[in-house]
């Protein structure tokens, strides 16, 4: 099944809306109290833990990644890197504010 899926754009996706979904969760279940997404951003730059969520999000990424590696489908795991490689450029960015 995951060998008809073993492609690098299938891959950039899922590991483009992966961290985003975690994000989304993050949130859903610890502080859904807290609008969503501009409340919730600021008050993690009020806190300085924007940084630290990203970066969570990014580790569950990298977990599916090592996961895929196992599965051996390898297209699927680089697609998957380089969607990540753009979220660690984001935290670059954040951390750099």
């Amino acid at each position: 099944m995951l060998n008809k899926l073993d492609k690098k754009w299938i891959g950039f996706l899922v590991g483009a809306l992966f961290p985003a979904l975690c994000f989304f969760c993050y949130w859903l279940f610890l502080h859904s109290h807290i609008g969503f997404p501009t409340g919730f951003i600021n008050y993690l730059r009020a806190g300085q833990m924007l940084q630290e969520v990203s970066i969570m999000c990014v580790v569950a990424n990298l977990l599916v990644f090592y996961l895929l590696l196992n599965k051996k489908v390898y297209d699927l795991a680089k697609g998957i890197i380089y969607a990540t490689f753009g979220y660690v450029a984001l935290v670059l960015y954040i951390s750099l504010l």
